[in-house]
């Protein structure tokens, strides 16, 4: 999926008429499948076209287009001239008007931002500072990592924000492999998104809201870093049902999950009002595509103005839950400004009882973190 429109592309050129359904998404497949440029190949390419050849034998369905797929790999993989002929630059995944955004807003960083997102990204643990707080226990953690193979470096700080439990996997591995995981130790949760607990930072004993939590990441993290009061808030119950089991396996205490939707507070709200408010709220998700490549095929540019909409519904709902003085951090994992600076924008002009307060802005998605955006306001008091 990260190459399908250069994929897309090559078919235009090389096949005549657009075959039929399981056709061309064997042809689809086995062209993704041809080495990038400069890249070392990642099956031999007779092998390629042996393997696309033998499919078709798993579906009666596929016995005609034998000679088809055979001919376009082979005629794809003589030209010496393909990646000059059909640029993967000039044919990035992505629709037109995403494109489009994404030059406007950072023509000098545009380049940067779409190979990122051709890129594995990084894997980062989060230390459960519950269960190896001080540096003793987490040195004896860190050589345990090393004895397993595992090779690390510590990610000392995004956008100057020192985040002492992060470690970055130089060879990312699956999580039954990282030792402790299943024993609550550690998380596996970006570096860009660990900045939320320490942007919002509660106070001790304080009454926090994590609203839209799901998988519970973030939750987590406040329950491991600050001794507070913390509601778990999720839409859909079987995503809350995750967040407990996070709870569980991390061993924590002093937070509860409720299922309700963060617009409308009615339904779940008790009446006492929160110090701080983490509103991690639906958007784009546009900042996390190397992990989740078929989001461009999945947007539509008017999806963005619904989820500006849906945004501002969340915000406004969550402000009245608020107490004055208390704090609200709006987080997006987008990278369009019209889920970051254009929001909080709107907030400040919207709310007159809003004061913004330090945060990054706009973090691009890099070789260690997604891109993510965060805006931090405070309710002035009367």
């Amino acid at each position: 999926m990260r190459r399908g429109y250069w994929v897309h592309e090559i078919l235009n050129q090389y096949v005549q008429k657009t075959p039929p359904g399981l056709t061309l998404y064997l042809l689809w497949a086995a062209i993704s499948l041809v080495p990038e440029k400069d890249r070392e190949p990642m099956y031999p390419m007779h092998t390629l076209v042996n393997e696309a050849v033998n499919a078709t034998h798993l579906d009666a369905k596929l016995g005609f287009a034998k000679g088809l797929i055979n001919a376009v790999l082979r005629r794809v993989l003589r030209n010496e001239h393909l990646y000059q002929e059909i640029s993967e630059e000039k044919n990035p995944s992505y629709p037109e008007w995403w494109i489009r955004k994404l030059r406007y807003a950072y023509p000098e960083q545009f380049t940067k931002i779409i190979a990122s997102s051709k890129e594995k990204p990084p894997l980062t643990l989060r230390l459960n500072q519950r269960e190896i707080g001080g540096d003793t226990l987490k040195q004896e953690y860190i050589t345990k990592l090393k004895e397993s193979g595992l090779s690390i470096q510590a990610v000392r700080a995004v956008s100057n924000q020192a985040l002492p439990n992060a470690l970055e996997l130089l060879n990312p591995v699956p999580v039954h492999q990282i030792p402790g995981f299943f024993d609550g130790v550690c998380s596996v949760q970006d570096a860009g998104a660990q900045l939320a607990a320490y942007l919002l930072s509660p106070s001790k004993g304080s009454r926090v809201l994590d609203a839209c939590a799901a998988p519970g990441g973030k939750s987590a993290q406040l329950l491991e870093q600050f001794d507070i009061n913390l509601d778990a808030l999720e839409i859909d119950p079987a995503r809350a049902t995750r967040i407990e089991e996070n709870f569980a396996r991390l061993k924590l205490s002093g937070g509860q999950v409720l299922v309700g939707d963060a617009a409308n507070p009615q339904t779940w709200f008790k009446g006492e009002p929160y110090d701080f408010i983490l509103a991690d709220v639906p958007c784009s998700a546009s900042g996390i595509v190397r992990r989740h490549p078929d989001i461009p095929y999945l947007r539509q540019e008017a999806d963005i103005q619904a989820l500006q909409i849906t945004q501002r519904k969340i915000l406004t709902a969550l402000w009245g839950l608020l107490k004055p003085g208390g704090r609200l951090l709006y987080v997006t994992c987008s990278v369009f400004p019209d889920e970051g600076e254009s929001q909080a924008k709107w907030w400040l002009n919207a709310m007159p009882n809003a004061v913004r307060l330090g945060a990054p802005g706009q973090l691009l998605p890099n070789q260690h973190h997604d891109g993510f955006f965060y805006a931090l306001f405070e309710k002035a008091k009367d």
